[in-house]
Order: C-alpha cells, then sequence, then structure tokens
C-alpha cells in the first residue's frame, strides 16, 4: 500500500519558529498565549491581546482575522516549537527522522508542564469542539490532520524499512491517531493527578513503540 499524500501544512508547521520578519507576528502570538492559558479563549478579547502586544487592533487582525485564527496560531506554536528545524525551507516535517520526532514531541511534552493553563484550554477545547456547531471544532480537526500526517508518515516510513511492525491491522495514520490520543489522555490524567505519572517520558516510550524503535 502506498503512503498517502499529507495535507498542505501551513508554513510555519514546515520550519521551526518565525522569520525576522514576522517578529510582530511572534509577540501577538506569545501574548495571545498568555492571555487564552489564564482566561480560557472565551474569557480572552481581541483587543486585550492587541494591547498587551502594544500594537492596534487593525493590525492584529491583519495578521489574525478572527480569534479562532489567532488561537490556532497559538496551538501551531506551542505544539511544534519543540521539533528540529528541517534542513530546506520547503522540507515538510513529514520527512523527520523518526528519531528526532521522538526527541522533539518529548520536548514539547516537557514544555507542556510549564504551560498547564495552555493545556488545559486545548483540553476543555477539544471536548467542548466534540459539538458539530463549536468555533473551534474545524481547526482542532485541522491540528490532528497535521500531527496524525506527521507521526503517521515516520510510521509508514519505518514499517517499509522493515523496522517496525504493523499494530494489530491499524494502518500508519491509525496509529499515528492512537499515539495522539493516548498523549491528550494523559495529559488529561495529569493535570487531574499531578506527580501520578511522567507524561514526557511514557510519550517516549509510546513513540518509540510506535516507530519501532524499542
Amino acid at each position: 500500500m502506498s503512503e498517502p499524500s499529507p495535507p498542505t501544512l501551513p508554513t510555519a508547521w514546515r520550519t521551526r519558529g518565525y522569520s525576522t520578519g514576522q517578529a510582530t507576528k511572534q509577540l501577538i502570538v506569545s501574548r495571545a498565549a498568555e492571555a487564552f492559558a489564564q482566561k480560557g479563549f472565551y474569557g480572552t478579547s481581541v483587543r486585550s491581546i492587541a494591547r498587551e502586544a502594544e500594537v492596534d487592533h487593525s493590525t492584529l487582525l491583519h495578521h489574525f482575522g478572527k480569534k479562532i485564527d489567532l488561537l490556532l496560531a497559538v496551538l501551531e506554536w506551542h505544539d511544534f516549537q519543540g521539533l528540529p528545524p528541517t534542513d530546506l525551507p520547503g522540507q515538510l516535517l513529514t520527512e523527520v527522522s523518526a528519531e528526532d520526532l521522538v526527541e522533539g514531541f518529548v520536548g514539547v511534552a516537557r514544555n507542556n508542564e510549564s504551560a498547564p493553563g495552555l493545556v488545559n484550554l486545548l483540553s476543555t477545547l477539544s471536548a467542548e469542539a466534540g459539538t458539530p456547531d463549536h468555533p473551534a471544532r474545524a481547526a482542532l480537526q485541522a491540528r490532528h490532520a497535521v500531527l496524525v500526517s506527521i507521526i503517521g508518515s515516520a510510521i509508514h516510513r519505518q514499517r517499509e524499512s522493515g523496522v517496525a511492525a504493523a499494530d494489530d491491522g491499524l494502518t500508519a495514520e491509525q496509529s499515528a491517531a492512537v499515539v495522539i490520543a493516548t498523549w491528550e489522555g494523559l495529559q488529561v490524567f495529569a493535570a487531574l493527578h499531578p506527580g501520578d505519572i511522567d507524561v514526557p517520558a511514557v510519550l517516549d516510550r509510546t513513540l518509540r513503540r510506535a516507530f519501532g524503535l524499542t
């Protein structure tokens, strides 16, 4: 079976971080992350984020047309800031090695421990977005699609090379979905039971099993 084509990824998902010319956008995203973590999605206004970032409201809207677009940018930055940079500007993260992906995603999980408010917001939004008319539903579905593509592509490559075995008949993308669901479930458990489980360590083992690196 051939590997399905990955979805088109936003530019910031292709390489890590922002260019110098996007400094204002980066500042807005970082201030929005703080605001969403402290006040939640509904308790945060776009105008208040603009004030915190010391930019005009119109400037913020130029970069992010709606609050949900800003939230997606925050989640994008939060999810992928720990991943290794690609060698070429257009290289997709679906081409990063399995070992580097493990290191990168485990790094993200460790960063999450220092941002519990943002992680809890994501967990709450994910649960609420189960309803079809939720404003964040499409954005969170897109986020999952990217994560499934990145992890699923690595699982597919590992299986094709004989390093990883198929997991009980699951496709590479289905196995990737299990990894993501496990990670998110672990974060919910850790929020309710602080200190009972080392989420980054368990994620490391989960990814290594999926990639055949154990």
